[in-house]
């Protein structure tokens, strides 16, 4: 599906856990101000929680009732939060299985989407997964080419629930409509806890300058969770650190580095591409807030936080010059195929 314009629109979101309602929240707002998200963007991608919203968002559900959805169903997938249950959490998390099941996710994610599937998308999306079976990285998206042929009868709830599958925290999945229903998956995070450069790979590989379209260059708006503060400020005095002294920073670290290393490279890259890139800027957090905050932390005070924040950073962009870019033309006619051949795994 394409727009009759030069701007090839993206818009990517992080993963992060419960933290992805600060994600949603901007996200609404924006879409208060300026109408439904599909409508505007040719790609939304996401990863793991960010999947999870951009998934509704290509489906045509709107922005606030995602954060709904956070706000209702994250409590019950991140059930822990008096410090007696977090505790118990870790020790299981490390020691027994996942940290959580799996049946209050996927139960939250079937009342959302329902039996949608990625076929069902009204606009194109794209879904970074790990595939732990071959040990590559697979990226699910709408068969947007005649080509592609892989993943359009996929439940929306199937793909939700493997990139979402952060090891250690959920159990992992399988996709039985996949070519191989044998194969089993966890978090995209893994690899591409921000999705922008896999979204500008697939405009160029299969949108900007192709025949039928008149795409000549890219937009990305790049949507963060909000970042925890990792920095050790003094000196750890134990540097041979096993599994258990790291804990459960470890994995959101290596998310949080992965989502500031991919904007990185997109800045450098844009030195050539020249495509017009907004990544939106997370707001810092006091020590007291910082504690508050986690992937998997859903108490109250979290949740208050995260919108909070989400608002404040919506209202910093809202009106600026370089959000507007996105917002100046809709989207229009159904959808349509373009020329392109499909490396089946990967790109």
């Amino acid at each position: 599906m394409f727009r009759n314009e030069e701007n090839f629109k993206i818009l990517s979101i992080d993963g992060g856990g419960i933290k992805g309602l600060y994600s949603a929240v901007i996200l609404a707002d924006f879409e208060e101000k300026y109408g439904k998200l599909s409508k505007h963007f040719d790609l939304i991608c996401g990863t793991s929680t960010g999947g999870i919203i951009a998934l509704a968002l290509a489906a045509g559900i709107p922005a606030k009732q995602i954060v709904n959805f956070y706000e209702e169903y994250g409590p019950k997938i991140f059930p822990y939060k008096a410090k007696s249950f977090r505790l118990w959490g870790k020790i299981k998390q490390t020691v027994f299985s996942s940290k959580y099941p799996e049946n209050n996710l996927r139960e939250a994610l079937t009342n959302v989407f329902g039996n949608k599937t990625l076929a069902e998308c009204e606009t194109n999306v794209l879904i970074p997964v790990s595939n732990i079976t071959t040990g590559l990285p697979r990226i699910i998206k709408n068969d947007h080419s005649p080509n592609l042929t892989l993943d359009n009868g996929h439940k929306m709830v199937d793909v939700a629930m493997a990139t979402t599958a952060a090891p250690t925290y959920f159990p992992i999945q399988s996709i039985l409509t996949m070519s191989n229903p044998e194969h089993q998956f966890v978090d995209g995070g893994l690899y591409a806890n921000n999705p922008s450069l896999h979204g500008i790979q697939e405009a160029y590989r299969y949108f900007i300058n192709k025949p039928n379209t008149n795409y000549m260059k890219y937009s990305l708006l790049s949507i963060p969770t909000l970042h925890e503060n990792f920095s050790y400020k003094r000196k750890l005095k134990i540097h041979k650190r096993p599994v258990i002294l790291w804990g459960t920073k470890l994995l959101p670290l290596m998310m949080d580095l992965l989502s500031v290393s991919t904007d990185f490279h997109i800045k450098y890259l844009n030195e050539t591409l020249k495509g017009h890139y907004v990544r939106i800027e997370t707001p810092e957090l006091t020590k007291k807030e910082n504690k508050l905050i986690a992937l998997d932390n859903s108490s109250k005070k979290s949740l208050e936080i995260l919108i909070d924040k989400g608002h404040q950073s919506g209202l910093k962009y809202i009106d600026s010059s370089e959000i507007q870019v996105f917002f100046n033309k809709e989207q229009h006619g159904e959808l349509e195929y373009i020329n392109g051949s499909e490396i089946q795994a990967f790109l």
